[in-house]
């Protein structure tokens, strides 16, 4: 029972509603939420079923697709540790995941295009799985949980299709993630034979409109990701006052861990990237191969690229400090001509706007700034004519942000990062921004061996490169600064909520405090000149 108090000036009422809990899901009023627990943020089940209605809203139209058709879709299976009986650890399959929000793998559902209908299912376990894995829950557990029209197991498939959903052709995922440049798994469709598939054509519309549709975030799914945003930037500001010299990496990764878990994400959406020094430069180091394993050098600037997931959906959020507490001169000057080109992107972001143009606005306010700071010599359009920041930021400005961190959409469809020879970069994100997404900017700024070397053997950029200035600033490794932003009807609104300045940076090292506030979170209206 939870108590709801109501006062005027002469009486006090308190009345009591209850709610239920089963794991994640309680309910209240009749409608299912998910939450990690208390303090944590209450996810309405409701989400997904408004995701299923604007998904077939973006399908109807489309003359591929027949009216009487009905969608399949199959969620995630857990999968084995190869040949041992324990299971690497299970997430949803993002597209089940933003349809029907199911926790449970092995499962699947069927959607009628013409009046939604949908229908869960799930598979039927024996009684010995309540011994070693918890309580069976019934079909009606289910479609009270996750606020669908009917559940059944999977092995009435054929008579749902037939009996209950009339459906005369199949619609299944096909096409290529434009991100990775991977393919769904194929349905199963054993058993299916009397049901055809709607074809080829119209099964690529279905996966076209479903990337489209998780373009732009509902109120919802905004409502999320800035919760874990919220999480993700206390763990990285815990993480940054506890790091010390003489430290393995691995300890920044565990104080984030902790730190984002005890405050209700107990997953991270990517591999934890802790590099020190010269291991800034390794864009995605932490992997198995180099687990962060190496000591922090006291004198050094330390990149810390991690983010938090809640209910699937993941920040990304990366943070860049002097291990010491204090920036050197050098470390400064990488660091704000890194802050400036962050600046200026954010203040230029607004609908309308390509991103392959924030990508250059980028490269340019950072060539211009390290003139300054004394690295470059001429004249910046001529630098970005021989693409000499391709030397020093070889990766792209930023992506979409979800379900996935490299999440779909980043292109529009039919539209490929490779269409566009002119950025050699593999920026993840090249159309026109919409209210409504999120996005990362992440600009950088890195001293990579190789690439140092393959600048100052072309004449055409190394022309531009003051080398004394260059092996004075190579020890400071590489700077990036990465903010989750949604882009607004007028501009943007950072998500991300840590200290940027050198001043805030330092004042927070020191033990000053760091709210997350109106006072600390930035928006920006308007645009600067391009």
């Amino acid at each position: 029972l939870k108590p709801l108090w109501f006062k005027n000036r002469r009486f006090s009422f308190c009345f009591f509603w209850v709610v239920t809990m089963s794991g994640t899901i309680s309910w209240r009023r009749g409608q299912a939420y998910f939450s990690a627990g208390e303090g944590t943020l209450e996810v309405p089940m409701k989400m997904h079923k408004d995701n299923r209605a604007k998904l077939l809203a973006r399908l109807r139209p489309r003359p591929e697709v027949p009216q009487s058709a009905v969608i399949l879709l199959e969620g995630g299976s857990e999968i084995g540790v190869y040949d041992t009986d324990t299971v690497w650890d299970f997430k949803q399959e993002s597209n089940f995941q933003y349809m029907l929000g199911v926790k449970e793998p092995d499962c699947k559902a069927v959607i009628r295009i013409s009046d939604g209908h949908t229908v869960l299912l799930i598979p039927k376990l024996d009684r010995d799985y309540a011994a070693w894995m918890g309580p069976v829950k019934p079909p009606a557990w289910f479609q009270r949980a996750y606020e669908v029209d009917e559940v059944r197991y999977l092995e009435e498939l054929p008579e749902v299709l037939s009996s209950v959903l009339s459906a005369t052709s199949l619609l299944v995922l096909e096409g290529t993630n434009r991100d990775s440049g991977e393919s769904p798994k194929p349905p199963q469709l054993e058993g299916l034979e009397a049901v055809p598939l709607a074809g080829s054509e119209a099964n690529r519309a279905l996966w076209e409109e479903l990337a489209e549709a998780r373009v732009v975030k509902s109120a919802y799914e905004l409502r999320i990701l800035q919760f874990a945003n919220d999480v993700t930037s206390q763990a990285h500001i815990e993480t940054m006052r506890g790091v010390a010299g003489g430290v393995r990496e691995y300890m920044a990764e565990a104080t984030f861990k902790y730190n984002a878990a005890i405050r209700g994400c107990p997953r991270v959406g990517y591999h934890c990237i802790c590099p020190t020094g010269k291991r800034n430069a390794i864009l995605h180091y932490g992997h198995a191969g180099e687990p962060n394993p190496e000591v922090a050098d006291p004198g050094s600037l330390t990149l810390r690229d991690m983010g938090a997931e809640y209910h699937c959906y993941t920040a990304d959020v990366t943070c860049t400090y002097p291990v010491s507490g204090t920036f050197t001169a050098d470390q400064k000057a990488v660091y704000e001509a890194v802050w400036e080109a962050t600046l200026a992107v954010e203040h230029a972001i607004r609908p309308g706007v390509c991103y392959k143009d924030m990508h250059r606005l980028a490269q340019r306010t950072m060539l211009s700034e390290m003139s300054k700071a004394g690295l470059f010599l001429g004249d910046v359009e001529d630098m970005m004519k021989v693409n000499l920041m391709h030397m020093f930021m070889f990766h792209g400005l930023g992506h979409c942000l979800g379900l996935d961190v490299h999440d779909v959409g980043g292109y529009a469809p039919g539209v490929s990062r490779q269409d566009d020879p002119s950025i050699q970069e593999n920026l993840r994100c090249g159309r026109e921004l919409q209210e409504g997404m999120v996005i990362t900017v992440e600009p950088g700024f890195y001293f990579a061996d190789f690439l140092m070397e393959e600048a100052l053997a072309d004449p055409a950029k190394a022309k531009f490169i003051d080398r004394q200035r260059l092996e004075r600033l190579r020890p400071v490794g590489g700077v990036r600064i990465e903010d989750d932003v949604v882009v607004t009807a007028t501009g943007c609104r950072v998500l991300t909520n840590v200290p940027r300045t050198v001043a805030e940076i330092e004042a927070t090292m020191a033990g000053l405090p760091w709210k997350l506030s109106s006072a600390t979170q930035r928006e920006y209206h308007g645009a600067a000149a391009l």
